[in-house]
This record gives structure tokens, sequence and C-alpha cells, in this order.
């Protein structure tokens, strides 16, 4: 008998990019809601997204989402949320045009047969509601740092603030995704307070070019990165968030989890927003190459 295939939910808004960076300056769909669920789609795992953005969105853009396999659900913003990224080496500085005027919530008849659900707002743009619905309707979930502790300050400038989603729901978090700058917002003291909330939480740590790091409760171990032409990073953690969790629910190793996470997410580090796809096959290629990689650091 075949196996069912995943079906995974993510909830974010879809933003307006204005990027520039190694690969050139461009404006495309962007936010951890388009790069998060393609990463899903070009997995194989049936992708479902419950998303924001206004009527100045490029209708295109959504269809090409539509198109490679993603389901979209949206609530509809007065304007979409545009993001202005400047890379410089591995700096980055970032304006937004403030945040939405609605939240995004989650119609519950829609969280049927979903496995799991991956949060990813890019401004605290998530009603915080979704996390009652998620735990009631059985969902495993997984969040992304990123969005609860940003806000839209003096200029646009887009600054970090301690984090916007309280403990109690953290309770019901199985993953959660942050970079290494990010932890010193979303967390009080250190990543064990998080094994406090929940004993089974799995936190993955990324550093860019520098790999990443899982934690759990028992232990932790490094993954390295490969070595890449990174001509925009935007959305590398995205990916890396969303590839993990799909990896874990269909193997359960935290190891195999972390070598495709890293894979998809260096081949996302390679390709322009516009650009950015992949096939199992060109993953599967960089997971060996990262298997080798590890077996020669350890």
């Amino acid at each position: 008998m075949s196996r069912r295939p995943l079906r995974i939910g993510v909830v974010g808004a879809l933003t307006i990019d204005v990027n520039r960076s190694r690969g050139g300056a461009y404006s495309y769909m962007g936010g951890g809601g388009f790069y998060s669920s393609l990463s899903l789609s070009r997995m194989g795992v049936e992708t479902v997204l419950f998303t924001a953005y206004g009527s100045d969105m490029n209708p295109e853009w959504v269809e090409q989402l539509e198109r490679k396999g993603v389901e979209v659900y949206r609530v509809e913003l007065e304007r979409s949320i545009v993001f202005e990224n400047v890379y410089q080496d591995s700096s980055r500085l970032q304006k937004s045009s403030g945040e939405p005027s609605r939240k995004i919530s989650v119609d519950r008849s829609r969280l049927t047969g979903l496995s799991a659900v991956h949060v990813t707002p890019v401004l605290n743009e998530v009603d915080l509601t979704v996390f009652k619905e998620l735990e009631e309707a059985g969902c495993r979930v997984s969040i992304d740092a990123q969005g609860f502790i940003r806000s839209s300050g003096k200029n646009g400038c887009v600054q970090h603030v301690k984090r916007m989603v309280p403990e109690n729901l953290l309770a019901g978090v199985g993953y959660v995704h942050m970079n290494v700058d990010e932890q010193l917002f979303f967390l009080n003291r250190d990543v064990k307070e998080l094994f406090e909330i929940n004993p089974e939480m799995v936190v993955e740590l990324t550093n860019s070019e520098h790999g990443s790091m899982v934690v759990y409760k028992q232990g932790c171990f490094y993954m390295p990165s490969l070595e890449v032409n990174t001509l925009d990073p935007t959305g590398a953690g995205d990916v890396y968030a969303a590839v993990f969790l799909a990896k874990h629910l269909e193997t359960g190793s935290l190891l195999e989890s972390s070598l495709y996470a890293s894979a998809c997410a260096s081949i996302k580090a390679e390709k322009t927003g516009p650009f950015f796809d992949f096939s199992v096959e060109e993953v599967e290629q960089r997971v060996k190459a990262l298997k080798r990689l590890v077996e020669n650091s350890y």
C-alpha cells in the first residue's frame, strides 16, 4: 500500500520584496509564507497556505505559486507588506511599509487532514488565536521566531523587539526556528527555557554560511553548510524551517531532517526570488555532498 503524502499548512503573509544583493536588484513576492510553502510543495508535500496580501500584489506571482501546487487562502489587506532588503557582505539593511491592517486567522474547517502547520509571520501579522485553533485541531506546530520579534520602527526601519508570543502558547509548539541573532530577542535566558515549556520541543539555530545547530532536551549537534555562491540569502531560513519540519514528520530523524533542510537552504542562497525553485533530484545531490562533508568533519 502506498503511503499517503504529507499535508502541511503554512501561515504567513505574502509580501512584496524589493531586494538588492550580489544577484542584482529585483522586485518579487516574498515572506515566510512564500518561501516555506514553495519549498514544501517542491518536496512533494501537499501544501496549504493561509496568507494575507493586498490588491497591489501582482496576481501572476500568486498564480505561479498555485501552479506549483500550493493551495492559497487569503485575508485581504488594504495594501501588501512591502520589504526593502539591501545586502552588503553578511549584513542586511531592512525597511518595511509598516504593519498590516488585518491579522491572519485560520478557518478551523481548513485544518482537517493537516499533519502539521508552520507559522511564519514577517511582522507579527498572525492572530494568536491561530495557536488555539491548531491545538484543538490536533496539528503539530512549527514556528519561525522572526516575525514574532520584529516591528516597523522610525522611517520604516525593521527593528527587533522582545518576543510577542506568550509562554503559554509555546507549550503547544514542537519546532522553533531562529537564527543566532534572533535568539537574543526570542529567549529570556537561553534555549533551555524552551524545554521547560515543552520538553519535546526541537530548536533549529541557523547561522548562514557557518552552518546550523539542532538542539533538543537530550543534546544537540552541528550541521556544516555547503560552500556555495551566495547571490541572495533572502528566505533561506524559511526554506530550512519548512523542509526540516517535513522531513522530521516523514523520517523521525533529526539528522536526516537537518541534512535536507541545509541542502534546500543552500539552493535558495544561490538563487534570487524570481528564479527560486528546485527539484528533488537536485536536493538529493546536495544531501549526498553534505553527508560527505559531515563524515569528514567528525
